[in-house]
């Protein structure tokens, strides 16, 4: 019997592991219905035009480099839902929301429900912030002082 028990153990486990597997390896969607999916370049304009950057990532993430300029609003916090009964944000204002690259999904979630709460100019930039950062576009990168050099 207790060979059977670690073996339905083990088999279990197996299962598990590999119905999980794609969601470990699973990317941003392309599209997000009621916004505009929009790259690099486009992004870069669309900073140089004003719109309001929002990093969707963890505290951590956002705490060693962002967008230079951008709001943090945690998706997996209460900070996120700040968004839906702000006043201070005209809803008419492009908005651009960001993660650090296409293998986190925060963004994509966060521009659907910005688009679902009535913001008309909703803009998914799903290259993120790494993307950002290689092209050598503005950044606000925080170093700790007990960081090797």
């Amino acid at each position: 019997m207790n060979y059977l028990n670690k073996f339905a153990v083990k088999y279990v486990v197996v299962l598990v592991s590999i119905l999980m597997s794609p969601l470990l390896w699973a990317e941003a969607p392309l599209d997000v219905d009621g916004a505009e999916t929009v790259g690099l370049e486009r992004a870069h304009q669309l900073y140089k035009d004003g719109a309001v950057f929002i990093d969707v990532r963890d505290g951590q993430a956002w705490a060693s480099g962002h967008i230079d300029g951008a709001v943090h609003l945690d998706f997996s916090t209460n900070d996120f839902s700040v968004l839906y009964v702000s006043e201070d944000l005209d809803r008419e204002t492009p908005v651009v929301f960001y993660t650090s690259s296409p293998l986190n999904i925060r963004s994509a979630m966060a521009t659907f429900f910005a688009a679902n709460w009535g913001y008309t100019k909703v803009y998914y930039f799903r290259d993120g912030f790494y993307s950002w950062m290689a092209a050598d576009y503005p950044v606000d990168l925080k170093y700790s002082e007990h960081a090797a050099l």
